[in-house]
């Protein structure tokens, strides 16, 4: 087995404002708006932590509302001084990047942290927006074999926990992994301070003779300190610019097992000639890492494949084909997948592929005429519930389905505002990219809500849904006070339904913000309703994905409605 691919994208490439992600630094769709200019500026500095020295060619990259879905970016110079100019007013998300360095954004004090807004008016000129940015952290050591022999080209990861996708689960830790030197050496770089697991894939095998019969093994996903189990696992802990080395462990052998099975397109007729892949996948938000073993099984005239001898490990049958339309003529895309679990024993798989489903209809106002804004400024994609089952191979970041994985016209919002998003093959939710001061108000289909219920198009067509978008937004801004109402101005706000139904993944229901340079916290865009409301020293981006995390703050959360259009100005008192 050999690696085939490996990619990674960076956070920097996915800066978020109000929940809109924007990928920065790619060449502008010439389909969009132009880009918005204004006449504010900002100015700063960019020093290294440890020494203080200037640090040249740091990458500073800007995004509001007002830029129209666009990232501004400029380099420092050799005194490490940076401006960028012609900014429309707004709030802006500032973030930094420098090779060696973390990456830092505007207002963020702690590893993982959501930044703050800056806040410009026109004509104004901001200055001494500086940052420190602090040495990234590394985890260094050693693969072996179970006898200390050293390893090579073995892939090392740190992983960190965290909810996603529906679960707590181990997710890449933002760095692309690395691979082990001739001396079985590793250097996982660009780490965050905090807690994290090491682990090691290696797709090698070889046969030994037991009693006479030639058996395969191979090298099992190892974790450190030398197990399979990750209940077993012992944890890695870095500070800031910290180097934790000697990290040093074996991989655990394995039996490896040969994979069969039978795959055959919808209408029971075999597969005869295609290819079956096997595949390792590990997603986290922000990134996507796909690994790969060899080519696959060649589907033979009866629709049976074998893989022989795969090592010990977690895989994702894949398999896909072209299969004649209901229309003459035309064809379809047909897929399937399933899970598998190699430990020694030999397994059999059917496959049975099946067509995407799509979604598709129309964006409109509450009074049913076309919104005001530019249709190139909303974009429609669906959050799978578990891309584990999803069939297609090369998803975009944030797994199968996300803003990353945009592929021709799906979810693209069209001049007369119909819309058809594709390829579903796994239960979603749908969500949607808007400008500023717009949000969903419902998504019906045949007059029934499903803006926050997952649906299952696998398959099937779904025609005339209704996207109701309204610029008819609620506001809750506010600023924090301490135990006794002194003002203060950091801090994290999350506001959330207080129906637990509706908290998932990205949405509509939950919001979080942190306050601007002048202290006050502004959240945009929540549908009419009874939320609950909580301030927080520390909050790590993301963390209200979780329902238990939600359910958690409830006791301490004070209670908030929310009418149609209405505002509520909240002083919320910091909590722990």
């Amino acid at each position: 087995m050999v690696w085939l691919t490996m990619a990674a994208v960076p956070a920097f490439a996915q800066p978020t404002f109000q929940g809109q992600q924007i990928i920065g630094g790619q060449p502008r769709d010439p389909r969009q708006a132009p880009a918005a200019t204004g006449t504010a500026s900002i100015k700063g500095r960019i020093l290294a932590a440890d020494t203080g020295r200037p640090l040249r060619r740091a990458r500073i990259g800007a995004v509001a509302p007002e830029l129209g879905g666009e990232t501004r970016q400029t380099s420092t110079n050799a005194d490490g001084r940076y401006e960028l100019k012609d900014l429309p007013a707004g709030r802006y998300t500032i973030t930094v990047n420098r090779s060696g360095h973390l990456q830092l954004r505007y207002g963020q004090r702690r590893p993982l942290e959501q930044g703050k807004p800056l806040q410009i008016a026109d004509r104004q000129a901001v200055t001494d927006i500086d940052f420190s940015l602090p040495r990234m952290s590394l985890i260094t050591g050693r693969i072996t074999d179970e006898v200390g022999e050293p390893i090579s080209e073995a892939m090392v990861f740190a992983m960190r926990s965290m909810y996603f996708e529906g679960r707590r689960r181990l997710v890449p830790a933002g760095n692309p992994g690395a691979r082990t030197d001739d001396a079985g050496q590793y250097r996982l770089l660009g780490l965050a301070p905090g807690t994290y697991y090491v682990m090691v894939q290696m797709r090698d095998s070889w046969t030994v003779i037991e009693n006479g019969v030639e058996q395969t093994f191979g090298y099992a996903q190892t974790y450190f300190p030398g197990t399979m189990n990750i209940n077993d696992a012992r944890r890695v802990t870095v500070g800031v610019g910290q180097e934790v080395s000697n990290t040093d462990f074996g991989l655990v052998p394995g039996r490896a097992a040969n994979i069969s099975g039978t795959a055959a397109d919808s209408r029971g007729r075999p597969l005869a000639g295609q290819s079956v892949a096997l595949v390792q996948e590990m997603r986290g938000p922000g990134m996507m890492m796909f690994m790969a073993g060899a080519p696959g099984a060649r589907v033979e005239a009866d629709g049976t494949f074998t893989m022989k001898n795969v090592p010990p490990g977690d895989y994702k049958l894949q398999v896909r084909t072209t299969v004649d339309g209901r229309t003459a003529g035309t064809q379809v895309q047909e897929a399937a997948a399933a899970i598998v679990s190699v430990n020694g024993v030999d397994l059999n798989v059917s496959l049975m592929t099946s067509s995407g489903g799509s979604i598709s209809g129309q964006v409109l106002t509450e009074s049913g005429a076309a919104p005001t804004f530019q249709p190139e400024r909303m974009r429609l994609f669906p959050r799978p519930i578990n891309s584990d089952v999803d069939p297609r191979p090369t998803p975009g970041p944030g797994g199968p389905g996300g803003p990353g994985a945009f592929g021709g016209d799906s979810g693209r919002v069209r001049s007369n505002w119909s819309f058809t998003v594709a390829d579903l093959f796994s239960p979603a939710r749908l969500r949607a990219t808007l400008p500023d001061g717009w949000a969903i108000k419902t998504i019906l289909v045949d007059g029934r809500d499903i803006g926050d219920t997952p649906f299952d198009a696998h398959g099937e067509e779904i025609p005339d849904v209704q996207v109701v978008v309204t610029d008819r937004v609620t506001t809750v801004t506010g600023r924090f006070a301490d135990e006794k109402g002194a003002p203060v101005t950091d801090g994290t706000v999350i506001v959330f339904s207080e129906d637990a139904q509706k908290w998932s993944e990205d949405s509509r229901f939950v919001s979080a913000a942190r306050p601007d340079q002048k202290g006050e916290y502004r959240i945009r865009g929540l549908p009419a309703g009874d939320y609950l409301a909580v301030a927080l020293t520390y909050v790590e981006d993301g963390m209200w994905n979780d329902p238990e995390y939600l359910e958690s703050l409830r006791a301490s959360a004070q209670k908030v409605r929310l009418p149609e259009a209405g505002s509520q100005v909240l002083s919320l008192k910091l909590q722990p």
